[in-house]
Formats: C-alpha cells, structure tokens, sequence
C-alpha cells in the first residue's frame, strides 16, 4: 500500500512542481485536480492562484488516498496517509511566497477548511490539524527527509534483485534523520516526533524488504532511535512528581487519621460504656425491685 501512496504523492507533486518553478507561468495539469477547486462563476470550478491549486492538490490527495484503501485501511493507516499529505502541503507553501500565513492551520483555515465537501473524514481531518503545532517553516526539514523516502519507493522495482542505489539513498535518509534529531525545534515538538514515528514504520518496512529480496543491500542502516519531545519528557515529570508527593501526603496524613479514629473509637467505647451499661443496669436493678 505504501509504494502506491508514494506514486500518487509524486504523481500530484510533478503537477505543480512545473508550475511552482515556473513562476505561475508554466503548464500545470489541472485535470488531475480541477474538481476540487472553488466554485466560480456559478457552478464552475477553476484554480486561478497557486494557492487555490496547492489546496486542491492536497484535496485530491487525500481523496485519492481514501479510493487506495477502499474501506480496507486502519485508523491508524489513514492517520498515517493525512500526516503525509500534510507534509507534502507543507513542502508546497513552504516553496511559494505567501504573505500574512505561517503555520499550516493558516492555510487550512483560509483556503481549505470549507473546500473539503468531498472528504469523507472531514472532521478527523479537522481535528488532526487544529491538534498539529506546525510551522511551514519548521517542516520543511523534515519534508527533505521525506522527499528521499519517496525517491527510494518509487524507485523500487521487484524485478531489479540489485536494488541499485537504494543503500546509498537510505545513508542519505538516516543522515537527515539523525540531524533532525538533534534539532531541539524539531524534538521539541509533539507533531514533528509524532511525524518521524510514522516515517520510520515506512522506511522499517522498506529495510525489511530490501534485507529479504535483494542481494546488494544486506548493509541498509538501521532507523535512529527517535529522542522524546521535551513535552512528554516534562509529562512524564510532571505525573512522577504529583505521584511522588500524593504518595508523601498519604505517609504522612495515613498515621495522623489512624490516631484520630482510635482516638474517636476510644471515645464512643467510654461513652458506650458511661450510658449505654449504666442503663442496662438501672433497668436490671428496677425490674429485680418490682418482683419484689
């Protein structure tokens, strides 16, 4: 499923690749994506600006994601599928010069939020992007990383055993990914970590592959071990302290409340005994009279 991901992220990426370096001058196939662009004209769709046709892009890509699973895929396998989508739109305004939009909810407010009838899981799709704390700027590192897992699946031929050049390109993805782990940006942010998690299922997949299939590429690196973001570190902290001190209040509260309710036994077993018996026996000593 992930090589056929891969070639549609391609497919949509050559499309307005020409049109992006291009300045807006060049030839851009809108027939992949016309029937997600606005309404204009009436009933008439059309993508005029770049932006309307990054949008609509990254509509299709999602769409067409959906029609890949057909009904078939995890929950987790289609978060996984809107994360790579939102990494491709990420690359694509991060190449375009869009003023007043910074971060990727930017956008997806202003020209996607209500352009997306066609989506079956719109509102997953809300959530995921009002929960994601990305910088267009930010992301792009990690799109670079991204870009040469692509090259190497849809490279992947099953008929060539040699694999040519897939050890080289996986060195130069380990190499971006160990340099992505040292940015504190990046590892400081739960979307980004949660990105690389999901980029190393990929690739992990891949290596297995390539390490049962082919007989050049028995060295494939392994993936990095991912540093936690500092945000779950602080989490984790946090829960470690509360728990420390419940557990320090309780040993010192346990011995306080033990003393207060012997204490309060104590009490109503004097009390108990002062009225409680003290009747009984005035009624014995009335009942022993009487027969008398």
């Amino acid at each position: 499923m992930s090589e056929e991901v891969y070639k549609e992220i391609k497919k949509v990426d050559d499309c307005l690749q020409i049109y992006i370096t291009s300045g807006g001058g060049g030839y851009s196939n809108n027939e992949l994506y016309n029937d997600y662009c606005p309404k204009k004209n009436g009933e008439r769709r059309q993508c005029e600006t770049i932006c309307e046709k990054i949008s609509a892009g990254f509509i299709w890509l999602l769409i067409t994601f959906e029609h890949l699973c057909d009904d078939v895929c995890s929950n987790n396998e289609n978060e996984k599928y809107a994360e790579y989508a939102i990494l491709w739109l990420n690359s694509k305004l991060n190449q375009i010069s869009n003023e007043g939009i910074t971060t990727l909810k930017d956008f997806y407010t202003k020209h996607i939020k209500d352009n997306k009838g066609d989506v079956d899981y719109k509102d997953h799709l809300d959530n995921k992007i009002n929960s994601m704390n990305i910088v267009i700027k930010d992301i792009s590192n990690i799109h670079e990383a991204f870009e040469i897992l692509c090259k190497i699946y849809t490279a992947h031929n099953e008929n060539d055993k040699e694999c040519t050049n897939c050890s080289q390109n996986a060195e130069e993805f380990v190499q971006k990914i160990e340099k992505l782990n040292k940015d504190p940006s990046i590892t400081g942010n739960n979307s980004y970590s949660k990105i690389l998690s999901t980029l190393s299922d990929d690739y992990n997949y891949l290596k297995n592959y390539y390490a049962n299939n082919c007989s050049e590429c028995s060295n494939i690196p392994n993936f990095p071990d991912i540093n936690p973001s500092k945000n779950s570190l602080h989490n984790s902290v946090d829960v470690s302290e509360f728990a420390s001190s419940s557990s320090s209040v309780a040993s010192k509260l346990i011995p306080v409340l033990s003393i207060f309710a012997i204490s309060l036994f104590l009490g109503i077993a004097y009390k108990y005994s002062l009225f409680g018996f003290g009747k009984r026996s005035q009624k014995r000593y009335l009942r022993e009279n009487i027969k008398k």
